[in-house]
């Protein structure tokens, strides 16, 4: 089964998941950024108080951990893919989930058998126009987007500061 949780940035979408995989025995969270990565190992390491949280990236290779953070571009290449079984983990989480039609993202999605895949993502709309709830058969069992999270006050007011940049030439900027 194939879901996805559309929140607000700042929602705990990465605590929302380190709860709900408690019951699984194995949990793959794929990012594309590194400090994604540290973050949610952190909140995994919280909310579990796991020790067998791994990291499969450039730098680590730690695929035997039940727990496993890895970087979208290491775990889709074909090389290092391979050498997990497709059914290894219950549990897998997909977060930015609206990268998911990409080549990369799609090769681990296509690979992997899991119990649960989970796509994470306050962004489901694309630019591109490519149909990222079709991926998980528009299966979207909650939501708090960006405005329901201001108006229930989810969210901490944000201030912000324009800066002037007396060496700029706007006048000659044509794209914004």
């Amino acid at each position: 089964m194939i879901s996805l949780i559309y929140h607000a940035t700042g929602i705990g979408k990465t605590y929302l998941v380190a709860f709900d995989s408690r019951e699984f025995g194995s949990v793959l969270f794929i990012a594309h950024r590194e400090e994604i990565l540290n973050q949610a190992a952190r909140t995994f390491s919280n909310v579990r108080g796991s020790k067998e949280i791994g990291f499969y990236n450039q730098k680590n290779k730690d695929s035997k951990k039940k727990i496993l953070f890895a970087s979208v571009q290491t775990l889709s290449r074909r090389e290092y893919l391979k050498l997990f079984r497709p059914d290894q983990f219950e549990y897998i989480v997909i977060n930015e989930f609206h990268h998911a039609s990409s080549v990369s993202y799609r090769r681990i999605v296509e690979y992997f058998k899991p119990k649960f895949l989970l796509g994470l993502t306050a962004t489901p709309h694309r630019l591109d126009k490519k149909d990222v709830f079709q991926i998980c058969d528009y299966n979207v069992p909650y939501e708090v987007s960006l405005f329901n999270a201001i108006n229930r006050d989810w969210l901490v007011p944000f201030q912000y500061y324009g800066i002037y940049d007396g060496t700029v030439k706007y006048e000659n900027i044509t794209y914004l």
